[in-house]
């Protein structure tokens, strides 16, 4: 049987590891297994790569590409690549913009290629340069996937609303900058920073490099020359746009029943509110509270292309999923009444119509993940996937095959 190898880590929550396995399981239908194997556990990684057939392998697949550099040792104590040496594509999957762990970004060669989750990343990952192998975007699919029949729904509607985010002070992110910064450059990225929260819904926001690179060309600053610091300044940006917003939404959540889960929201004082914080982030545990609750709400990573990580675990779960207004919800059903501003009181409004017609809520919910299961299948991604993999395949060959014309030199020189 052939295989493909998912390459897990250690993340928080062990979201990356949750996603991963969940999209392992769509090689099923291709007649493939998917074999995990944890860069956490030596023990169990070299036992994989012991027994494995790896002649049977169609591709490798990771997060922000966690493994796809993994290095064996000869006997004379060189060391080698040993994906590429097996001769097996690599796909790393980025759900965050290349301005993180930016080094991860960086395509040695064409034995990897990239796959951005949001078109707004492979955008500004093309403007970075620094690219010696293949990008391309895709659409996700839904995450674990549970038939409708198995869902028991009188119990999803006595469930709660849940938002399940991490949170961050946006002051914190203020010192710091504060604390490292250069008086001009610090200057520079508070005032962007300013531009940025004076219209959270504005779409500008998405693509956070534009405003950096205006920002210096407009005083008079070489942006191409400043590399380090754009980079620096998109993910602290990023970051801190993230933090203003989760903190807006949990303000404006407080005074109603739902249940905030997740790390980091020392910040806000929950006593007395109506909403209940849980401090949890555990992956594997909230697949079963995504499928009891009456709903999810969510934000975007500051993007509106394609669909955040939450809404597909919600749509897996014919659940109901609130989220800031983005291009993808055109072509879903229900969008005015599942999507909001970040204004307290849209947002405040939203909630309460969810609350109040609870029935409606369960109906929108099994409608938007029907006709976004329709519209970007499981089948469809590992295809995407498969078809990547068999296009490295080809182009990475070390040498002629014996039965091709010998007009065909291989591998070309100059290639």
């Amino acid at each position: 049987m052939d295989s493909v190898v998912f390459l897990s880590g250690t993340t928080r929550g062990a979201t990356l590891e949750g996603i991963g396995r969940s999209w392992g399981a769509g090689f099923e239908a291709f007649g493939m297994q998917c074999i995990e194997m944890k860069l956490s556990d030596p023990a169990q990684f070299n036992e994989i790569l012991k027994t494995l057939d790896f002649s049977r392998v169609r591709l490798i697949f990771s997060w922000i590409s966690m493994g796809v550099d993994v290095q064996a040792c000869r006997e004379d104590g060189t060391t080698f690549t040993l994906w590429e040496s097996l001769n097996i594509p690599c796909l790393s999957f980025h759900g965050d913009s290349p301005a993180y762990f930016f080094d991860r970004h960086v395509v040695r060669d064409n034995s990897v290629v990239s796959m951005y989750g949001f078109t707004e990343h492979l955008e500004v990952r093309k403007r970075l340069g620094k690219m010696n192998g293949p990008v391309d975007t895709y659409w996700p699919a839904v995450l674990d996937d549970i038939p409708r029949e198995k869902l028991d729904f009188h119990t999803k509607r006595q469930g709660k609303l849940l938002f399940l985010k991490n949170g961050k002070d946006p002051a914190e992110i203020r010192s710091i900058w504060a604390q490292i910064l250069p008086q001009r450059a610090l200057r520079a990225i508070l005032e962007i920073a300013a531009e940025l929260v004076r219209d959270l819904d504005n779409p500008a926001n998405r693509q956070i490099d534009d405003l950096v690179t205006r920002y210096l060309q407009d005083r008079g600053f070489d942006p191409e020359h400043l590399f380090k610091l754009r980079l620096l300044f998109i993910a602290q940006l990023d970051d801190y746009l993230r933090a203003v917003k989760s903190t807006r939404m949990a303000e404006a959540l407080m005074n109603f029943p739902v249940e905030i889960r997740g790390n980091n929201w020392s910040h806000l004082d929950f006593t007395g509110k109506k909403a209940q914080y849980i401090d949890d982030c555990d992956y594997a545990k909230s697949v079963g509270l995504i499928r009891n609750s009456l709903g999810i709400i969510d934000m975007s990573p500051n993007t509106g292309s394609r669909p955040h990580d939450r809404p597909m675990r919600a749509y897996g779960s014919h659940t109901v999923c609130l989220t800031n207004e983005q291009e993808f919800l055109e072509e879903l059903p229900h969008q005015d009444r599942l999507s909001f501003r970040f204004e307290k009181g849209h947002l405040e409004h939203q909630i309460a119509c969810l609350l109040e017609h609870k029935d409606q809520a369960l109906e929108a919910g099994i409608d938007v993940a029907a006709t976004y299961r329709q519209k970007h299948t499981s089948e469809q991604l590992v295809q995407r996937m498969l078809d990547w993999a068999s296009f490295l395949s080809a182009n990475n060959l070390r040498e002629r095959p014996a039965c091709i014309q010998d007009f065909v030199v291989w591998p070309p020189k100059h290639g």
